[in-house]
């Protein structure tokens, strides 16, 4: 039954509409071929999608590709969109977080290298169970080498340190926590 206005005119749904909302599952369907088995298994795809995904994964850019694009693009309209696309939503946030703590990361070393011990106190202050000793150890030799001109060998090795340093304080938080309960 077609939707009719208060004229008893039809309704006719709204061309560009219909041509973003295919363009956006079609850029789905490219996102899909470009994940790996593990995370295509998660999403709960059909047999008979995952098998046109197989085949469109292995074709290079031709007009054979682009028909199974195609093809997938209508099959995928028969599947839980929502669930597709709030994993895709999970998984770029978790990308994000990951780029932000990275960037969190430079700026200290940077910090660091350039402030000195004002910058090392209040990384003390946020980090207490830092290795004091290895961690001037670092930073030292990230100045040194930087006022030498040097390759940065040692301003990575801070930057490693860091890393690891966030990931013990992270997990000894999450550790106190559970003893907390």
């Amino acid at each position: 039954m077609k939707e009719v206005d208060e004229d008893g005119l039809a309704i006719r749904p709204n061309k560009t509409q219909l041509k973003r909302e295919l363009a956006q599952l079609q850029k789905l369907v490219v996102e899909i071929i470009g994940l790996g088995d593990a995370d295509r298994a998660k999403l709960d795809l059909d047999d008979k999608f995952l098998e046109g995904v197989k085949r469109a994964s292995a074709m290079k850019a031709s007009s054979g590709r682009n028909r199974e694009i195609k093809y997938l693009t209508k099959l995928l309209q028969k599947q839980n969109l929502e669930q597709i696309r709030s994993w895709f939503e999970t998984r770029n946030s978790k990308h994000s977080e990951e780029n932000q703590h990275f960037h969190a990361l430079e700026k200290w070393r940077d910090r660091l290298i350039d402030q000195g011990d004002e910058a090392l106190q209040e990384y003390l202050e946020q980090h207490p169970h830092t290795d004091r000793q290895q961690i001037r150890a670092l930073i030292r030799s990230a100045v040194k080498e930087k006022n030498t001109g040097k390759p940065a060998g040692a301003g990575r090795k801070l930057f490693r340190w860091l890393r690891e340093n966030s990931a013990e304080t992270e997990e000894s938080v999450m550790l106190s926590g559970q003893q907390e309960l």
